[in-house]
């Protein structure tokens, strides 16, 4: 959106049924991933999704903090920025619109945020992405969820491997904040799990926007 003229993205808007939003975090995920790994996964599948989905989907640029983390919000200034966000989307014609997050530590607030209903006009869709991950036998007994564990190693493996610091998978345990046996994780499992995970939430946001 930040690259196209007011133009276009008023034409964008004009075909677009589906807002959406993506959230991530600034976070420990351990001494391979970068601590914006949750909003790289975020804005990956936001993209994936809009370009599925074009020109039904209309995506803004992912909001990068969460409510924990090293670089982080208060809950009451994302509830303020979000609600800013909807009421703006709203008056851009928008109104189902789908809050995409890629970590866990938001989830509590969001639930609580979607089921006040903060912008009257407007009906909102949570997806957590972890929680549309395929299983993946070869990583069975690893928490889709886990912080710097193998499911996000892998798919940042296969989005941009060189963001993975693949040196330091060595040192990346439980004494280092990570969840699970990272060395289970691969390029090719990360492109399983890619390619699944963007159909799974493309059929997810099509279901909602033919309400």
């Amino acid at each position: 959106m930040l690259e196209q003229t007011y133009y276009e993205v008023r034409h964008r808007l004009g075909q677009s049924l589906i807002g959406l939003v993506p959230l991530g975090s600034v976070r420990n995920q351990g001494p391979h991933l970068p601590a914006g790994a949750a909003s790289l996964i975020a804005s990956y599948y936001s993209l994936k999704v809009s370009e599925t989905l074009q020109p039904y989907v209309f995506h803004i640029g992912e909001i990068p903090y969460g409510v924990e983390g090293m670089m982080a919000l208060k809950p009451d200034v994302l509830n303020a920025l979000l609600t800013s966000i909807l009421e703006n989307l709203s008056k851009l014609g928008l109104k189902k619109i789908v809050i995409l997050n890629a970590d866990p530590v938001n989830d509590s607030f969001l639930k609580e945020f979607v089921s006040k209903k903060p912008v009257k006009d407007v009906e909102l869709l949570q997806l957590n992405i972890w929680e549309n991950y395929p299983d993946v036998q070869s990583l069975e007994g690893e928490p889709k969820s886990g912080s710097g564990g193998a499911y996000l190693t892998s798919q940042l493996l296969f989005i941009n491997r060189s963001l993975v610091r693949e040196d330091r998978v060595k040192y990346a345990d439980s004494s280092m904040g990570v969840e699970g046996n990272v060395s289970k994780a691969s390029v090719e499992i990360g492109e399983a799990i890619t390619s699944q995970t963007t159909r799974t939430l493309v059929e997810k946001i099509e279901e909602f926007m033919r309400k």
